[in-house]
């Protein structure tokens, strides 16, 4: 029997997940469904740009263009780990966790969500990072590094868009030009904040992915 390839394991589990979701997850979780879905668009561009990775390609920028701007969906599913606040996790009388199984079920889906999205997401950039060193900067053995870095801080930019303004990729297609001025309309010092924040916490998922492939712990 031939064995699955990764991208093929990959669009199973997040089948499976997806399916999953949908069936267990009920108002007002339910969210999840489209958050997961949007944050698994991303993971499968990247395939396909790592297929036609020709730079003199139409298809390979085309693609390349579609992951940039739905990659910040998949950090963003983290964010949404603050809506297990709903749950009402603990006793009114004592302050101690409930042992609710419905309640620990959601939690555990909504964890492997921002787990899955965040980890499979952090690990497509990377690969599109080299990818994008081999291609353009060959001789410069570690500019993938920065391409790491740019992508973090371009999707720290979308996780406050999509949190704090409630857009979607999506919008940047339907009506580009609100959307322009809805992200210039944006900037303060709090904002900048967030999004340094958001880029360490991403910085800090790819060294820990680093770590665990040299020391090959898995």
């Amino acid at each position: 029997m031939p064995r699955l390839s990764y991208q093929w394991k990959l669009r199973l589990y997040f089948l499976i997940l997806l399916a999953t979701l949908q069936l267990l997850l009920k108002s007002p979780f339910n969210f999840m469904v489209l958050n997961v879905f949007l944050a698994y668009l991303p993971i499968e561009f990247s395939f396909w740009v790592q297929h036609f990775a020709d730079r003199r390609s139409l298809a390979f920028w085309s693609l390349l263009f579609l992951w940039l701007i739905f990659y910040p969906n998949a950090p963003y599913v983290m964010t949404d780990l603050f809506h297990l606040s709903w749950l009402h996790p603990h006793t009114s009388t004592t302050g101690i966790l409930r042992t609710d199984p419905k309640m620990w079920l959601i939690f555990a889906l909504m964890v492997l969500s921002a787990f899955s999205c965040a980890i499979f997401g952090t690990v497509e950039m990377a690969r599109l990072s080299r990818l994008l060193e081999k291609m353009l900067t060959p001789k410069f053995s570690h500019s993938h590094l920065i391409w790491v870095g740019c992508f973090s801080f371009l999707a720290g930019i979308g996780i406050y868009i999509g949190r704090f303004l409630r857009l979607h990729s999506i919008y940047l297609f339907i009506t580009p030009s609100w959307f322009f001025r809805q992200l210039l309309s944006i900037w303060s010092w709090p904002m900048i904040e967030f999004v340094l924040i958001m880029t360490i916490l991403q910085l800090l998922i790819y060294w820990c992915l680093h770590v665990i492939k040299q020391t090959d712990l898995i």
